[in-house]
C-alpha cells in the first residue's frame, strides 16, 4: 500500500510528526499538503490514513488534517441532460439541479464543484473584447434553495429533478420562483462563471466553492448545506444578439469521510 503510505506520510510531515525536519521545512511542507496524484482515495483508504495518524495524535485533530488535505468523498452528481441554447427571451433558464442527499447532515458538505461547458453566439460589434471576459453578456449562476428554513414556501417550492418531456413547463416556473427573485436564496443567485467574449469554441470552466473559499458568503454557505438543500443552476443572457450556448453542466458535491474519531 504505498500509497497509503505516501498519503500518511505527507500527513505526518504537514504536522511536523517526522523530529528530524525543522521548522521552514515542515512548514513548507504543510504548504504544499495536495492529495495523492492517482487521484481521490476510497473511503477505505481514507480510514486506514485515520487511523495511521490516530496513533500519534488526538482524535479531534484527525479530521482537520483530513479536511487540510482535502480527502473528500464525492457524494452526489447532477448534469444538465442535453446541450441548450439561452437567448435573452429565455433567460435564464435552469440547466443542472443537484438535491443534497437526505443523510448529509449540517457540516458534512466541503465542497462544490461546477463544470460548464459552454461559449457564446461567436460574434459581437466590440473586436476589442473578442476573446475575452470583458463586456460579456452570457454566463451562469447558482443558488441554493432551502437553507432559509423558517420560510416555508422554500420547502413547498422545490422542484422535482430536471426531466426532459416537463423541461419547458419547468424552465417557466424555475424563472418564476427562483432566478428573477433573490428572496428565494438566502445568500442571492450567485454568478459562477462568465462566457469568453464572442467564442467560437466551447470552453470548459470548473469553478470550486469551499470551505476555504475567500467570499465569506461561499464558505457559510458551503457550511450551512444539509440534506434537501437543493443547488440550482442557470444559463443567463442579455441584450439582443447575445445567445448562451450549453454543452454540458455539471454540479458535484463532496463530504468529509471522516468527520469524528
Amino acid at each position: 500500500m504505498d500509497y497509503l503510505r505516501h498519503a500518511a506520510g505527507l500527513l505526518s510531515s504537514a504536522l511536523g510528526l517526522n523530529s528530524h525536519d525543522d521548522e521552514n521545512q515542515q512548514s513548507e511542507k504543510a504548504s504544499h499538503v495536495r492529495p495523492h496524484p492517482s487521484g481521490q482515495p476510497s473511503p477505505d483508504d481514507v480510514i486506514k490514513i485515520a487511523l495511521l495518524l490516530r496513533q500519534k495524535l488526538p482524535g479531534d485533530l484527525i479530521p482537520l488534517i483530513l479536511d487540510f488535505a482535502q480527502l473528500w468523498e464525492v457524494k452526489n452528481v447532477a448534469h444538465s441532460l442535453r446541450p441548450d441554447r439561452v437567448g435573452e427571451l429565455q433567460a435564464p433558464k435552469l440547466q443542472a439541479a443537484l438535491i443534497v442527499p437526505s443523510y448529509l447532515p449540517r457540516g458534512a458538505v466541503r465542497r462544490i464543484r461546477f463544470i460548464i461547458d459552454s461559449r457564446d453566439q461567436g460574434w459581437s460589434s466590440y473586436p476589442e473584447d473578442h476573446g475575452t471576459y470583458r463586456g460579456s453578456w452570457t454566463w451562469f449562476e447558482a443558488g441554493i434553495r432551502g437553507l432559509d428554513a423558517s420560510n416555508a414556501d422554500d420547502q413547498a417550492t422545490l422542484l422535482e429533478p430536471v426531466d426532459c418531456q416537463h423541461r419547458n413547463a419547468l424552465d417557466v416556473e424555475h424563472r418564476r420562483l427562483c432566478l428573477q427573485d433573490a428572496t428565494r436564496y438566502k445568500y442571492g443567485s450567485r454568478r459562477i462563471v462568465t462566457n469568453v467574449h464572442a467564442g467560437r469554441d466551447f470552453k470548459k470552466h470548473v469553478v470550486e466553492w469551499d470551505l476555504y473559499h475567500e467570499d465569506d458568503d461561499v464558505r457559510s454557505m458551503v457550511k450551512e448545506l444539509k440534506g434537501g438543500h437543493r443547488i440550482e443552476v442557470g444559463a443567463h443572457a442579455r441584450f439582443p444578439g447575445w445567445c448562451n450556448y450549453v454543452e454540458s453542466v455539471t454540479v458535484e458535491i463532496e463530504c468529509a469521510m471522516v468527520r469524528r474519531m
